[in-house]
């Protein structure tokens, strides 16, 4: 919880860094992290936990420092704190950098909190700025502000926030608020959602020593969407090569973005997936990608990423597909070059320009290409209630690329509107994991639900597909049934939950996408959402994870490739450095493209009205699919 006792929480994030995703965990670079603290004269005020709001932040601010890694880079910039009035020159350029980006200043960080008093102005606006210029133009870059009230002085620290975000996906914003509400908050949550951050509440100095760990944590992992720069090309001939790992592209206005896939070794299977996020209130958002085994157009295997927003903020929406088929001779299982093709679809201006990662997998091939005494798919394990423990803290992911790795228990947290946590667990060969939340609505919390609002458990396979058993129209009876708006007899239980399938290396041949997504072991991904109307309520939850069956049942024997990985319980599969450099596709060679506005291959004509329909009904099922476990709690 957000008020629970921060000083747990601090002391233990040293062990949360030590057992994040490989992801992270092989990261050559930690990120640099730059605190911009409010300095203005409302911060003489009375937080809620009775000190002043300077007192609290001093407190908190002690014990983060006190804590941080040896290696993160920190600096520190306050504002309003050498300008008393807002008529007096220099009042909205009043910030300073008191603190210079470094890893070996932690006692000039705690000089400077010391010497930190409540003054001036508040030149949110301003302060960000130079922030973004104290942080430089290269690299993961995390800017946390802390601040109790309402800019006094233009600029727009929105319009602001927005700017520094158009550097790249690199840069993000994370705001605390301490002790606001109103306007103040709806203009701190502004900044934090144009600045592709998260806005969170600290009432005293407790929660904002816990909220300051987790902004501190987050900015040493990669970001929702990360990557090695690519730029896919217009059409499949100069298309660069890509080989198994995480790259982030950006989504084109018009046409397709393509892919070149060298295979290692006849007999492997590529499996691709793709990751972007939607806009918020959006109708739907959509992303088609098809493999081709050759430039005639033999088509392996499609998918279809596509979610609407309607009641949610920046969903992240995913699917994959492989290139695997029954038989050992199919082009598709021993061509040499592959082309991935990845094609907005719906909605197309409203995503173009938005970054979207591409993973990409080769997995071995089998020693007995025939697959003959392959384990074949089990049936789901039944679902059984679980009973929860006592509860662990960690600091969730708020994306795949940024969960830590966890083990069977129960862990709490706490959501706000429109947030997203995830969290990896490893899955081997013959396991499935059960997901449980349980949680306790607060009268805040019925008060903002509303037709649409939910409360979700997804769960998300390596290669960023679906996974889980779907519970639709058959939910355990000891879940909460009905939507969550319905709820309104003061405070209720809340229970819901998601199950993965079995991992058996035949579900790729089902015809169902979420079975098909339990083929390789490896991580699995919990996803918590949190979606009701407004900023204020604020969902507390304890999470609890239980793994079904032995590590290695059923598992298939690969022939031993360099180069390639067989997949193992607690392998990500992907990390954001490919095993091997791609090739660079450059602006000239897309520009060289660009007469290719058709974006696909030339021998796939489809008449428009045929085109739409199909987009429609392939839509329709991956929505049901993707959006079981939502539908249930409305």
């Amino acid at each position: 919880m957000r008020l629970a006792a921060a000083l747990t929480l601090v002391t233990s994030v040293l062990a949360v860094l030590s057992v994040g995703p490989s992801t992270a965990a092989e990261a050559d670079e930690t990120g640099r992290l730059m605190l911009v603290l409010d300095s203005s004269g409302s911060m003489k005020e009375k937080a809620a936990g009775g000190q002043t709001k300077i007192a609290a932040a001093k407190d908190a601010l002690g014990r983060v420092i006190g804590a941080l890694p040896a290696e993160q880079e920190v600096g520190l910039r306050v504002y309003g704190a050498k300008v008393f009035e807002r008529g007096d020159a220099g009042a909205c350029t009043d910030s300073q950098r008191v603190v210079d980006l470094g890893t070996d200043n932690r006692d000039q960080l705690r000089k400077a909190v010391s010497a930190y008093k409540p003054y001036g102005e508040t030149p949110i606006g301003y302060a960000l700025q130079q922030a973004g210029k104290d942080l430089g133009g290269e690299g993961q870059r995390t800017i946390v502000l802390v601040s109790d009230g309402e800019p006094t002085c233009d600029p727009d620290p929105c319009k602001v926030a927005a700017q520094l975000s158009d550097q790249g996906i690199d840069l993000k914003i994370d705001v605390i608020g301490l002790d606001v509400k109103g306007s103040a908050r709806s203009q701190l949550r502004c900044i934090a959602e144009k600045g592709n951050g998260t806005y969170t509440d600290a009432r005293d100095a407790d929660s904002l020593a816990e909220q300051l760990t987790v902004a501190q944590t987050r900015a040493t992992r990669p970001f929702d969407l990360t990557g090695t720069p690519i730029e896919g090309t217009p059409a499949p001939g100069s298309a660069p090569l890509i080989t198994t790992g995480q790259y982030l592209d950006t989504i084109p206005l018009d046409g397709s973005l393509f892919y070149r896939l060298e295979r290692t070794a006849p007999g492997s299977t590529f499996h691709a997936g793709v990751t972007f996020k939607g806009v918020t209130g959006s109708s739907g958002n959509a992303v088609n990608l098809q493999l081709f085994a050759d430039l005639e157009g033999v088509r392996c295997g499609s998918g279809l990423a596509f979610d609407n927003s309607v009641g949610e903020k920046t969903p992240l929406i995913f699917a994959t597909t492989s290139s695997w088929k029954s038989q050992a001779d199919d082009p598709c299982n021993v061509q040499k070059d592959l082309y991935l093709e990845v094609k907005p679809g719906f909605s197309q201006n409203e995503i173009a320009g938005q970054p979207i990662e591409v993973v990409l997998y080769e997995e071995p091939p089998l020693k007995d290409t025939s697959g003959r005494g392959l384990a074949t798919a089990s049936p789901p394990t039944p679902w059984r209630t679980l009973e929860p423990t006592t509860p662990e803290t960690v600091v969730p992911g708020s994306s795949i690329a940024n969960a830590p790795v966890v083990s069977d228990g129960t862990y709490q947290g706490d959501l706000n509107p429109g947030e997203s946590q995830v969290y990896a667990i490893p899955v081997g060969w013959g396991q499935d994991v059960q997901a449980q939340l349980d949680a306790d609505l607060n009268p805040a919390v019925l008060k903002a639900a509303a037709v649409g609002s939910d409360i979700e458990v997804h769960f998300i396979g390596p290669v960023h597909d679906d996974s889980a058993v779907s519970f639709f129209a058959k939910e355990p009876e000891d879940w909460t049934a009905g939507a969550l708006g319905n709820l309104r007899d003061g405070t209720q239980r809340f229970r819901t939950g998601a199950q993965t399938q079995p991992i058996a290396y035949l579900n790729r041949a089902a015809n169902s996408p979420a079975v098909k997504g339990a083929s390789v072991a490896g991580l699995r991904y919990v996803e918590v959402t949190f979606n009701v109307r407004g900023n204020e309520a604020n969902l507390p939850y304890r999470l609890t994870l239980k793994t079904n069956g032995t590590d290695g049942d059923g598992a298939p024997t690969y022939a031993d490739v360099k180069g390639l990985e067989a997949p193992a319980a607690d392998s990500p599969l992907v990390v954001a450095e490919p095993a091997a450099g791609p090739e660079k596709a450059t602006k000239a060679a897309r520009s060289a493209d660009s007469s290719s506005k058709d974006g696909g291959f030339p021998w796939l004509p489809v008449g428009i009205g045929a085109a739409v329909l199909v987009a429609v009904v392939a839509a329709a099922a991956v929505t049901i699919t993707r959006r079981a476990g939502r539908d249930r709690a409305r």
